[in-house]
């Protein structure tokens, strides 16, 4: 197995002791995202409104593959390390990455800068909560610590090291549809984080003309189901609760399958499933389907189960 960077979840008060704290440099990152059929913009919510002091602002929708038709697929090796390079942060560098809607996009940001080979990832759970009891800043950003680096002073992972770590955390359409057409799913879970009538068919999608519905195989398990009432991730015993109440599956057992896949509608909500289950057991072999439900009902559109299929 490869032991790829892991993202450590922190909550509010340990992250702000690892703000505080006089050891290695920490650079928050700021992942805010919204739906693309939401009016706000998260790039200048960052200029304008609440973050954490220092923060630098990791636009999903730029950091990307930019040659592909689906929206905010993982970029290329390099180009990752040259956009976390103009932000001013290093190698050693502590981040610690969180969304100003609590845990939504942070996830997705957290786990790429880890799947990226970056060794010291955290993901603050969650922002709502830290900045209700340590002080944040409002208004134009403050200067942040990594303001000092050099963009071109991100060395990241090596080639063959990154694509271990891709071919390990990451499944393609083509591997997923082999499975659906084999019928080899069965060898894997496969969750879906999108909404429960997004998965039956009963909402639309929000991106226009998109199809609603789900994989052949694919199991429900909106992200909200990981998260307690305040928008945190629910307790390792409280997740082993969910998954054996929803699916029978008793983590507490060796996986009964070569591992799991989790979904979404562009892979962003996918990764808050994909932490869920790390927090279990770190030790599950979970992959993302980067492309997830917008590549899918565009790629495979006779492949697509309606209901309770």
């Amino acid at each position: 197995m490869v032991n790829a960077p892991k993202v450590k979840l922190l909550n509010t008060d340990y992250a702000w002791r690892l703000l505080q704290s006089p050891g290695p440099r920490v650079v928050p990152v700021d992942a805010t995202w919204y739906m693309p059929n939401s009016s706000k913009n998260a790039k200048t919510e960052f200029a304008q409104e609440d973050r954490i002091k220092g923060s630098v602002f990791f636009d999903l929708d730029s950091v990307c593959c930019r040659t592909s038709k689906y929206p905010h697929m993982l970029p290329p090796h390099r180009l990752f390390d040259k956009e976390v390079g103009k932000l001013g942060i290093q190698s050693e560098d502590l981040v610690l990455v969180y969304d100003r809607q609590g845990i939504f996009s942070g996830p997705r940001a957290a786990w790429t800068f880890a799947l990226y080979g970056h060794k010291n990832v955290y993901l603050l759970d969650h922002y709502l909560q830290f900045k209700e009891k340590h002080p944040v800043e409002k208004g134009p950003p403050s200067e942040s610590p990594a303001s000092e680096g050099d963009e071109s002073g991100y060395k990241g992972i090596d080639n063959t090291e990154f694509t271990k770590n891709y071919r390990s955390q990451v499944i393609e359409f083509d591997e997923l549809a082999d499975l659906v057409v084999l019928r080899s799913l069965d060898d894997y879970y496969l969750f879906d984080a999108r909404s429960a009538d997004r998965f039956h068919g009963k909402a639309p999608e929000p991106r226009k003309g998109l199809l609603s519905g789900h994989i052949p195989g694919a199991l429900s398990l909106p992200f909200g189901k990981v998260l307690n009432e305040n928008g945190q991730y629910k307790t390792r015993e409280e997740l082993i609760e969910v998954f054996k109440n929803d699916f029978g599956l008793d983590w507490n057992e060796p996986l009964d399958r070569k591992g799991v896949i989790v979904m979404c509608g562009t892979g962003v909500t996918a990764v808050i499933l994909r932490l869920a289950i790390e927090k279990i057991n770190p030790d599950i072999p979970i992959r993302v389907y980067d492309g997830s439900w917008t590549e899918w009902a565009q790629r495979a559109p006779d492949l697509i189960v309606e209901g309770n299929m």
